[in-house]
């Protein structure tokens, strides 16, 4: 039989299941369209933010700047503007324009803080269309005064603010009002990445932005014939200590870099779930061409009968899945642009702020397209396609005749693949051989062996729990439960295959589910025991912080007894770069239990540090002891050690407030601030006396601890809703999966129902039998799924540091909906297979051989 025969046969052969090489290719696309989308949507928001930065810095051609030791958590001091005198000294320097960047937010009418879906509100200065900054004037006027102010048009568009308006901004000095001179954008865009913006000319934003008359950057252009570099040496010879000259393209770049650096994140978090749902494909893939290449048995021999050699055979099924692959990645990469839109809406809808993006596709999403969707299709079907090959034709005139002879071989492949994953696993996970990368090989892979060990090993066990899970079926609905029940235990293999996709996806979110709730368990419990304040006060946007003002307000309230910020800043200790928090220390004495080992909270002075017992350990550090520190800025010191503590709530290193400002300038933010009552306080009068406090200050979100604690509970919760919106796909593509095999097996037992029907079966029993089918399979699925994402969840969660998840906790909850769901996936199944058999031509069906 010649190739070109081959793929002759091999098309028809596609043509002739239609409906079935339709379906398996919705979920080839399916997953081609998920890994595409998560590309796209990394590339499209790189892409997004690297021209807005380049457009924001295209007339700048230096700026200079307060230098920084090392990459890291802190802000850059600011430098002072006169500075700016001597730079437009330098030969070829034509404009040098002072530039304030720091926190701005608008009131709305109601008096509450406009806080656009989770992005920053920034307050800046402008010096209008004519300035070197790169936004652009939409309507209007630039601000001139203190009592004008311009703001981004998409926000001026979602407030309904018109030119001429009244508006009321917060800065960290205070509240101020203006009127709306102006609407700016960028480029042909209204918005600033989804930012919020509010732009003062320099002098009024010196004296309300808290500078101290300081700006963050002096931003430089040069003459058209100067050479940028001579420019720049020059600018760099009369620099004070600590301060620095780069290309705007750099600072572009390093801007772009911050936020694309959680882009790659998202990204790859996306990838992670977009390639679990190519995982399931595999499995429906593989099962689906198993159970034709059964029913095509005697197609096959005639094949063989007529002169096609095995070799042959195998070409032909390979042939049928690369056309199937191919079509359904061409199908994917189109889909994938609309993942990728569905994605940015649906996070938008959540919060996300995601600004509005072009399409990119670049190279490599094509690849990483075929290698999905041709890669996982042309590899599921090398075991079908092989023991295609091996069928003789006096084998297939015995339809009867399957694969059991390699049940046994079956069965030792599995559990050997299932000890060793799960050791892979298990060393992955506590012993991380390697670091990161035997992590992600042992742990992953591990995990992956896992998933296909236990799968193989299902089938062995599938005929006595499904019968289980059938009995009370059976009881209830007498034949149709009895017809049920027996039809998914004589198939044992088939059974296991068609619930294994659905058990990936419920193994997921078991595991996740049992992560959350110990996290969330252990999270409780520690600020039960740990934080023994009342309040807990952080920002609307929640990542941009509090002014110290407030702080510094609720200090003031009688009716607290301890009031402390948590700021944070960057050093180098031993080479490593760690995270300082700095507090009140008198007051961080009243408010949290850190459990010291040693030392003395109260002997937080000037500076001193205290320390984890993790950290000190391995610095080999005990209190009195000093070690050496480089701060962000450059600055070095030396810090005593004032106690060792075991609770990491609020990290591993910790100074004072007044350690922090001796050795920085940069702007105090407040990552949130906690508070206590005094004692003989009641409740009441407290919540009157803060909340009459922070009145005015919208920006700030006064919770008591329970509230904070609950909210953070709650968004854990959420956090376990994504996941599982996420999974959602992949247990969509397994129920599709369900309803395929079962379609198929209704084809198998054409004769057989036909004969049923014919002997008295109705078709609404008929129905019953194939839905009832459907969830006995969906709940088995769903069974395996709960106890191996459960071993899954309580690993990862014993696997992580005790100071981040200390004790195991379940949630039934889950277990019971996922249990639930698996009935009605079960139901969504059965509805095309469960129709086909009900409407089956009696006489034609008892005819069928």
């Amino acid at each position: 039989m010649a190739t070109g025969s081959t793929a002759l046969i091999a098309r028809k052969s596609i043509r002739a299941r239609l409906g079935r090489t339709i379906v398996i290719a919705l979920a080839i696309t399916a997953s081609v369209s998920f890994v595409v989308g998560s590309f796209v949507l990394a590339d499209s928001l790189k892409n997004t933010f690297d021209n807005l930065f380049s457009e924001l810095n295209e007339n700048i051609d230096l700026s200079v700047r307060s230098a920084q030791e090392f990459e890291g958590d802190g802000e850059r001091d600011p430098i002072d503007p006169a500075l700016a005198d001597a730079i437009r000294e330098v030969d070829g320097v034509a404009v040098v324009e002072p530039y304030l960047f720091r926190y701005a937010q608008l009131v709305d009418a109601d008096g509450e803080a406009i806080t656009p879906a989770g992005s920053p509100t920034f307050g800046t200065s402008y010096e209008g269309e004519n300035g070197l900054q790169g936004a652009t004037l939409k309507e209007g006027v630039a601000p001139m005064g203190p009592d004008q102010v311009a703001i981004d048009k998409a926000t001026a568009d979602n407030e309904n603010f018109t030119l001429g308006d009244a508006v009321t901004y917060l800065t960290d000095t205070g509240s101020y009002e203006a009127r709306i001179t102006g609407f700016i954008g960028l480029g042909d865009g209204d918005s600033f990445g989804g930012a919020q913006l509010v732009a003062l000319d320099l002098d009024t934003a010196l004296e309300r932005l808290t500078s101290n008359g300081k700006v963050d950057s002096l931003e430089v252009a040069v003459e058209p014939d100067a050479d940028v570099e001579t420019v720049k040496a020059a600018i760099e010879e009369i620099l004070p200590e600590r301060t620095e000259a780069v290309l705007g393209e750099q600072v572009a770049e390093e801007n772009a870099a911050d936020v694309n650096e959680f882009i790659g994140v998202f990204g790859t978090g996306l990838l992670i779930f977009a390639f679990i749902t190519a995982f399931v494909s595999a499995f429906i893939i593989n099962n689906v061409f198993q159970i034709t290449i059964g029913q095509r048995l005697r197609e096959l021999a005639l094949l063989r009968a007529v002169g096609a050699s095995g070799r042959q055979v195998r070409r032909m099924i390979t042939i049928e899945a690369l056309i199937l692959g191919v079509v359904a990645t061409i199908l994917g990469v189109a889909g994938g642009i609309g993942v990728a839109r569905l994605l940015i809406f649906g996070f938008d809808a959540a919060g996300a702020g995601f600004p509005s993006t072009a399409t990119i596709l670049k190279p490599r999403t094509f690849i990483m397209a075929a290698l999905v969707g041709i890669g996982i299709t042309m590899a599921s079907v090398v075991i079908p396609a092989r023991r295609a090959a091996k069928i003789p034709p006096v084998a297939a005139m015995r339809p009867e005749l399957g694969f059991d002879a390699l049940k046994t071989k079956r069965l030792i492949a599995g559990a050997v693949i299932t000890v060793l994953g799960g050791a892979m696993f298990l060393i992955g996970m506590f012993l991380s051989p390697g670091g990161t990368p035997g992590l992600i090989f042992l742990g992953g892979g591990g995990g992956l062996l896992l998933f296909l060990g236990v799968a193989s090993v299902s089938s062995t066990i599938a005929t006595p729990v499904t019968k289980a899970i059938g009995w009370p079926v059976e009881k209830l609905l007498k034949t149709p439960g009895a017809l049920a029940r027996q039809n998914v235990a004589r198939a044992p293999r088939r059974t296991a295959s068609s619930a294994a996709a659905l058990m990936i996806g419920v193994a997921l979110v078991s595991a996740a589910a049992v992560f959350a709730s110990s996290l969330r368990a252990t999270f409780v419990d520690t600020l039960e025991n740990a934080v023994t304040a009342d309040y807990v006060v952080t920002e609307s946007t929640g990542f941009q912080g509090l002014s110290p003002v407030v702080a510094e307000t609720l200090a003031e309230v009688p009716e607290l007894q301890a009031v402390t910020p948590v700021r944070g800043t960057s050093g180098l200790v031993e080479g490593d770069v760690k995270s300082f928090g700095a507090v009140d220390a008198d007051a961080f004495a009243d408010l949290v239990d850190p459990g010291l080992v040693s030392g003395s909270i109260a002997g937080l002075g000037l500076n001193q540090a205290l320390i984890h017992e993790d950290p000190a350990g391995d610095l080999d550090l005990e209190v009195g002891d000093s070690f050496a520190v480089t701060y962000q800025n450059g600055v070095q010191g030396q810090l005593e050690v004032a106690g060792i503590y075991s609770n990491s709530t609020f990290g591993n290193w910790l100074i004072g407030l007044d350690t922090l400002e001796s050795v920085s300038d940069a702007p105090a933010r407040d990552f949130f601030i906690i508070a206590k009552l005094r004692d003989g306080v009641t409740a009441a009068d407290g919540d009157a006396a803060v909340e009459a406090a922070a009145a005015e200050f919208p920006q700030a979100l006064v919770r008591t601890n329970a509230e904070f604690i609950e909210e953070q509970e709650n968004q854990i919760n959420q956090l376990l809703i994504i996941i599982s919106m996420l999974l959602f796909v992949a247990i969509l593509i397994a129920v599709i999966g369900i309803s395929i095999t079962l379609a198929l097996g209704v084809f198998e037992r054409t004769r057989e129902i036909g004969l049923l029907r014919a002997v008295g079966m109705n078709k609404r029993q008929t129905r019953r039998s194939v839905r009832w089918e459907a969830i006995i399979v969906s709940t088995f699925g769903a069974i395996i799924g709960i106890v191996l994402g459960t071993f899954i969840g309580v690993v990862l969660s014993l696997a992580v540091p005790d100071d981040i998840i200390g004790q195991l906790a379940f949630n039934p909850t889950i277990v019971v909906l996922i249990l639930v769901g698996a009935v009605v996936a079960g139901l969504f199944a059965a509805l095309y297979p469960s129709y086909k058999a009900s409407n089956m031509d009696v006489l034609e069906a008892i005819a069928t051989e």
